[in-house]
């Protein structure tokens, strides 16, 4: 009988234990499901957002200086008129999420991560990449599906199960960067590197299901794909790793750079109280943009993702000077006025660009040039993160270059080195400083 007993007192142990997992993953489960289709939908409307872009200019290149400058007031206005802090990236926003989510100051999270900020920051992001404004729908993505993860974790009975805002807020975020890239490692590092202030094993197992199934779910959707496929890339000689350090510093440095520049015209920007001057600076920057537009074409508007194609997958490896600096200062005007849009792609573009025309002078072509220029990817994202690791493991799974891997992380560090001589602070870091300045 005492057996018996045992068993029956250990098998009700077993089942209580179960029943708290599933209401403690359940939510997480739901989450990531819908971050996965969201982030599917959302990608199709961005794209085909781009591909009007490309449409009315191929059709008439004299219409960009009316489209251009009418989607930038446009986003500006959805995001200054239904949620101001929908603006940008969205990254910075869901750190500084993580950091109010204690008990004191959680009810100012819904500021950042909420319902309307999803539809808000779609519309608004969707709306100046119609214009051609360089903008990428990754960090977006990360900030959607931190609010999606919210949403459904305050839709949560009161009986439910005690869940933390903090590890719902990381795996949310970490999640919508798996689905977006398809990358979902780098969702992990992410939530790591940049997210996550306390040991991982608080929140291991709900970020690795969050991960998991928000990119099965999109690949469920769109199919299991590489970001940008498989470029060739073999090294050979010296001049290859002199190359890869010449990257690495360069793209760091103007990563870095490019960020304090921005910084600096939006707290320009913040000058202007009366709406009536904003209108006309917003107006005037996507002028200023459809002018490169113009005159350069389709690689000076949009993610920059046909520049990365181009560079790594075509025999056409030919890298102007300014082509970098025109991706940059593209994404300069589009970022820092207002509106909704990430640094994400378009960082990886003027990277690419740096390091296809590094090749270029050192006269490095094929397979050689495809690593530099993934060299500058990695370095110029890490230039404006500061996360390295993030960078480089984002890199080796949209391409699944894993024979690299060393090479990218070389880069990605020695950018970070740069990057910090240029800035004390990263870029996100600078903005959630920002954000939470304004609300508290």
């Amino acid at each position: 009988m005492a057996y018996l007993k045992n068993t029956y007192d250990r098998t009700v142990e077993a089942n209580s234990y179960l029943r708290k997992q599933f209401l403690q993953f359940l939510p997480f489960l739901l989450a990531s499901f819908i971050t996965g289709l969201v982030a599917y939908l959302y990608s199709l409307i961005f794209t085909f957002s781009e591909g009007v872009s490309h449409w009315v200019l191929a059709e008439n290149r004299y219409f960009i200086f009316v489209l251009t400058p009418l989607s930038f007031l446009g986003s500006w206005y959805l995001v200054h008129r239904f949620a101001k802090y929908s603006s940008g990236s969205g990254i910075p926003q869901v750190m500084a999420s993580v950091e109010l989510s204690k008990h004191s100051t959680n009810h100012l999270v819904k500021n950042f991560l909420s319902l309307k900020i999803i539809v808000v920051k779609i519309l608004a992001s969707v709306v100046k990449v119609l214009g051609g404004g360089i903008a990428g729908r990754e960090g977006p993505t990360i900030q959607i599906a931190a609010s999606i993860f919210v949403v459904v974790h305050r839709l949560l009975p009161k009986w439910w199960m005690p869940v933390s805002q903090k590890n719902i807020m990381i795996a949310g975020a970490a999640s919508g960067l798996a689905a977006a890239f398809n990358t979902p490692l780098g969702g992990i590092i992410f939530a790591i590197e940049e997210l996550s202030k306390f040991h991982i094993k608080y929140i291991k197992s709900p970020l690795f299901i969050a991960v998991i199934i928000a990119g099965l779910t999109a690949q469920g959707f769109g199919g299991s794909y590489l970001y940008l496929g498989y470029p060739k890339t073999e090294h050979h000689g010296l001049l290859v790793i002199v190359g890869i350090i010449i990257t690495a510093v360069v793209s760091g440095y103007f990563g870095s750079r490019m960020c304090t520049v921005i910084i600096a015209v939006m707290n320009f920007f913040d000058k202007f109280r009366k709406i009536s001057h904003q209108v006309i600076v917003v107006l005037l920057a996507g002028v200023f943009v459809a002018f490169f537009i113009f005159h350069f074409g389709t690689e000076a508007m949009g993610s920059g993702k046909e520049v990365m194609e181009r560079l790594l997958f075509s025999d056409n490896k030919t890298v102007e000077w300014y082509l970098p600096f025109l991706r940059m200062n593209g994404l300069i005007a589009s970022f820092s006025f207002g509106g909704a849009g990430g640094v994400f792609a378009p960082s990886l573009s003027s990277g690419a660009a740096f390091g296809g025309f590094i090749a270029q002078l050192l006269d490095l072509t094929g397979q050689n040039a495809n690593i530099l220029i993934l060299i500058g990817m990695t370095a110029f994202l890490t230039g404006v993160t500061r996360a390295p690791f993030t960078s480089a493991i984002i890199i080796l799974e949209m391409t699944d270059r894993h024979s690299i891997v060393f090479l990218l992380l070389l880069g990605a560090v020695l950018a970070n080195i740069v990057a910090s001589l240029v800035s004390r602070k990263g870029f996100y870091d600078m903005l959630k400083e920002k954000y939470i300045k304004r609300v508290t």
